[in-house]
């Protein structure tokens, strides 16, 4: 059998075991999809879950209106959840539809228990009934997450012997065509021993780095066109070789730039491009992360809106560019002022922001304020100009003024404007009956 004819049908079992194994790739990877999920469904109605579960005791603790908005709206999530269409089997639809009959419950005891507080019923008929209420909430949910640990375990099951099946079917194929491919190969190498040799010797050459000898095949089968292409290909190679310094060099340049524009661009997504420090958006995910770890400790923090006075003399007389160089210069001042654990952003314009974490008193919080604006008064020289300009600063207080960094904020804005429109005092502190309380005066 000619040498052509070898390979054809040696390229067709080939061929035929990559398209097995690119098969059983797919199969693998949309099963592995498939599982992934369904676990990540799981976790997320585990977690809607435990979610209803704590308002639902918040509920009971306080029931007031806002615990019952944000108890019908975690029972309206969950319930969005479950209808999700995910390809589960017959069993596990009959789990999920359990989940949902439970859910309906419990969206029927709200309703109960709602319809119930709004009747004039004595003291003790309301605490049975809360009793009552709690209990049933309490079954329901501990029916939840019975479902839920059986749905794990479906899952996990199913998908063992998914996997044990796929692989078993999988393996038996592929071991069968490799043997063909393998016994084929073998017997081809038989025959062609002798023309094989000498190509390898070339080979062995080419690896030691000679790329001037020949191969000479006395043959007239198709090694000898093989042979010729070999040798045409050192020649290539020898050629391309002097050229490998160049293209490497070039191709390492590249990358060096492409890893600094990323860099970059990482860098200016979260951070103003003028100043440096953090913009909006990277600002207010720093102090909501501070939030949540300040209320945890009870810890008292303050948030500084500050606004700039005299800037938009500055900027309309003077220009945008001598105007960039004293907000760069001021965001320059406010970070030197800052201990490690406090946070400075810009809002845009002549706008700042900066949130003083773990403040123990308020005096503390003044002590700061003091500093900022001395050091936002010292003169400013740009070029050929000595500039000074000052700032009128808004105070919110956690947990006093808001829980949240949109509550916050607002506060320390109002108290900003206020500031801003009292000559006489440069900073105040916002307070919870719509106004401020000015503590400092120019």
């Amino acid at each position: 059998m000619m040498l052509s004819k070898r390979l054809k049908l040696t390229a067709a079992l080939c061929s035929l075991l990559t398209l097995i194994v690119g098969l059983s790739l797919v199969q693998v990877h949309h099963y592995q999809q498939q599982i992934y999920r369904q676990l990540n469904y799981s976790m997320k109605l585990q977690i809607s879950i435990d979610s209803l579960r704590s308002q639902l005791w918040l509920y009971q603790e306080y029931t007031d209106d806002r615990g019952l908005s944000e108890l019908n709206m975690r029972q309206a999530e969950l319930a969005k959840d479950l209808s999700e269409d995910i390809q589960w089997a017959i069993q596990q639809k009959l789990i999920i539809g359990n989940i949902n009959r439970l859910n309906t419950n419990i969206r029927t005891l709200i309703n109960t228990q709602n319809s119930y507080h709004s009747k004039q019923v004595n003291v003790s008929s309301i605490l049975t009934a809360e009793r009552l209420f709690k209990a049933k909430y309490s079954m329901v949910i501990e029916e939840m997450t019975e479902e839920m640990f059986r749905l794990h375990q479906l899952s996990i099951k199913q998908a063992s012997q998914k996997q044990q099946t796929l692989l078993y079917l999988v393996g038996v194929v592929l071991l069968i065509l490799a043997i063909l491919v393998t016994a084929w190969s073998f017997m081809t190498l038989i025959r062609f021993k002798k023309g094989l040799a000498s190509l390898n010797q070339g080979m062995d050459a080419l690896a030691a780095g000679d790329l001037t000898s020949q191969i000479n095949v006395s043959d007239t089968d198709e090694l000898s066109a093989l042979s010729d292409n070999f040798n045409k290909m050192k020649q290539s190679l020898a050629q391309i070789t002097i050229k490998k310094d160049e293209l490497k060099q070039e191709v390492d340049s590249q990358t060096r730039k492409l890893i600094e524009q990323q860099d970059r661009l990482i860098f200016l997504a979260e951070h103003d491009e003028l100043t440096g420090i953090y913009n909006r958006r990277a600002f207010i995910k720093q102090i909501d992360t501070a939030i949540a770890r300040d209320l945890r400790g009870d810890n008292q923090a303050a948030l500084l809106f500050i606004d700039l006075n005299k800037f938009k003399d500055i900027n309309d007389t003077l220009g945008h560019s001598i105007g960039d160089e004293v907000i760069m210069t001021i965001a320059k001042r406010l970070v030197n002022n800052l201990r490690a654990t406090d946070i400075v952003g810009r809002l845009g314009g002549d706008e700042f922001i900066i949130w003083l974490d773990m403040i123990p008193d308020p005096i503390d919080i003044e002590y700061k304020i003091n500093q900022f604006l001395v050091s936002i008064k010292q003169p400013i020289i740009v070029g050929q100009h000595t500039l000074q300009v000052g700032a009128s600063i808004g105070v919110s207080v956690l947990p006093k003024h808001g829980l949240n960094s949109r509550e916050l904020i607002c506060a320390a804005d109002t108290a900003m404007y206020q500031a801003k429109a009292d000559h006489t005092i440069e900073f105040c502190f916002y307070t919870d009956n719509h106004g401020v309380s000015a503590l400092a005066t120019s």
